[in-house]
């Protein structure tokens, strides 16, 4: 059996975020798994499994339908690009329309998480759906003192500091960081990630008016510097398909303060791996809380923990071999 796990323009700096994260933590947990992979469609092989929306990917699935098997996974939902970039909101009524007839030419959708499963159930798509996270390689990001040292000397650093990874966006919840960050001047508050050009003006604006304890340094070349040099992983995003930086910043063994929204329901428990806010009056008590209580932190550090385990690259290899399987044979 012979996989192509594809992603069109995969080579460009546009896939510079989760898809492409998606997409090599994938193609590395297959490998693990003992799965013959090869990422070029011009290769013979037995199942495509897609990773992108563009139009080289819907030629192929239109191509192959009813030849091979087609797998898409859903990295994009219309409710997860609102409330993102310049015309977003308005634009997604139409990319809505656009992934039922896409995601409509897969034999089977892959959904990183129970969340994204039910946005699509709303699609009234006619095909199955398998719940497979995006997965995290839990040894690369365990924790490391050394990379932390350094980290922290560079970005001249001290005490407990939130952070958050990720482009700054109104959907991940930038306003909340900020003014939550204005409420506990006495910490530093780090947000890694670029921010595009194309932002809402509400991201734009929130950032020009952070506080002098609120920072955003851009993008990290090597990712687990972000998570070495932050102590608690604050991202109150409102809404994510499944959110590898959070994976990541668990791997790391950091604590999480995640927003109280539908999708992070029935996947995190607040106050066993995460606590959870909504207003950035709760969000700084939380993260007053883990500063205050060290007993707190370890136990929320060690929850987080065992969460990114049971997402392991190891794991999805195994849950993707079993249905690559089933549809091939």
């Amino acid at each position: 059996m012979k996989i192509c796990v594809y992603l069109e323009h995969g080579n460009s700096t546009h896939w510079s975020g989760g898809i492409r994260h998606a997409y090599e933590n994938q193609v590395r947990a297959l490998k693990r798994a003992g799965v013959h992979v090869t990422t070029d469609p011009g290769d013979a092989f037995d199942l495509l499994h897609l990773h992108s929306i563009g139009p080289y990917s819907l030629y192929l699935a239109e191509r192959l339908s009813g030849r091979r098997p087609v797998l898409i996974n859903s990295h994009v939902t219309a409710e997860d690009f609102a409330n993102s970039f310049r015309m977003s909101d308005q634009i997604a009524p139409y990319l809505a329309r656009y992934l039922r007839f896409f995601y409509a030419k897969a034999d089977v959708l892959i959904a990183p998480s129970p969340y994204a499963r039910d946005v699509l159930l709303r699609y009234a798509l006619p095909q199955p759906i398998e719940v497979v996270s995006n997965g995290v390689d839990v040894r690369r990001f365990a924790p490391n003192q050394d990379r932390r040292l350094l980290g922290r000397a560079r970005y001249r650093l001290q005490a407990t500091v939130p952070f958050a990874v990720g482009w700054a966006l109104l959907r991940k919840g930038v306003d909340l960081f900020v003014a939550t960050g204005r409420l506990l001047p006495e910490l530093t508050f780090m947000w890694f990630g670029r921010v595009h050009k194309a932002a809402k003006a509400g991201t734009l604006r929130a950032i020009a008016q952070a506080p002098e304890n609120v920072h955003f340094p851009g993008y990290v070349a090597d990712v687990r510097d972000a998570y070495a040099v932050g102590d608690i992983f604050f991202f109150p995003s409102t809404v994510e398909n499944e959110g590898i930086a959070i994976l990541e910043a668990a791997a790391a063994g950091k604590p999480l303060v995640l927003r109280d929204a539908e999708c992070f329901a029935n996947r995190f428990t607040h106050g066993v791996d995460c606590l959870k806010g909504t207003t950035p009056d709760e969000f700084a008590d939380s993260l007053h809380q883990l500063v205050e209580d060290p007993v707190l932190y370890s136990r929320l550090a060690d929850g987080a923990r065992r969460y990114a385990q049971l997402h392991s690259l190891e794991q999805v290899g195994q849950r993707l071999r079993t249905i690559y399987e089933h549809l091939v044979h």
